[in-house]
């Protein structure tokens, strides 16, 4: 089981690295701004649902789902709607004042918020079943994990803990670095992530309506 858990530890790293990701691109924007706890907050809330998700999915529940036509279709339209949504609150978020890249009394009031959002996000995204699915096969197709129920937990946690360190890593160096980008740099980030996430949505969008002989 200490072997399923590890490498369900450098699977859930592994898929939390690439950048064009709605968590990833939350995370690393409040990273960005100083706001180390919220950031986290919103990578714990992230990672709570995807370890149950990839455990469910070693545990057989992936296949059960493919078999509801609705899944894909449903996926494909909360994909695209998170991506829109989290790219327009990257573009149009008001700047933060000079100096107020610390914890405030609200931010920290807030905290149950950034760990909802995080939560949400993820939770609701019935695709990550379907894509968990798939790396399940793919390592039991090279052998490295036995397809028995009893593993989906320690897998499932290895997950969660993957993900957590590679965000903690990231923002180690956010909160190490951060004050070094200027306020101007800092908006410009923000705002190209956003347009990033934005963009991505809409060709999701796009791509789904081609799919489905919609346009």
């Amino acid at each position: 089981m200490l072997s399923t858990a590890l490498i369900g530890f450098v699977m859930g790293a592994a898929g939390s690295i690439p950048l064009a990701g709605p968590i990833t691109m939350l995370v690393l924007g409040f990273g960005l701004e100083g706001r180390i706890r919220q950031a986290g907050l919103v990578a714990l809330g992230s990672a709570l649902p995807e370890s149950l998700y990839a455990g469910l999915a070693l545990w057989g529940f992936g296949a059960l789902i493919e078999q509801f036509r609705w899944v894909g279709p449903a996926s494909q339209a909360v994909a695209v709607s998170v991506l829109v949504a989290v790219g327009l609150f990257l573009m149009l978020r008001p700047p933060r004042e000079s100096g107020s890249s610390t914890n405030t009394s609200a931010d920290l009031e807030g905290s149950k918020r950034h760990l909802l959002l995080g939560l949400s996000i993820t939770l609701l995204n019935p695709a990550l079943v379907l894509n968990w699915g798939a790396a399940v096969t793919m390592i039991y197709s090279l052998g490295l994990v036995e397809p028995k129920p009893e593993f989906a937990i320690p897998f499932g946690l290895g997950v969660g803990a993957g993900i957590l360190s590679w965000f903690a890593v990231a923002l180690y160096f956010l909160h190490r670095h951060h004050k070094r980008i200027s306020p101007s740099l800092r908006e410009k980030l923000m705002k190209g992530m956003g347009g990033l996430l934005f963009s991505l949505g809409v060709v999701a969008a796009v791509r789904a309506l081609l799919g489905h002989g919609l346009i």
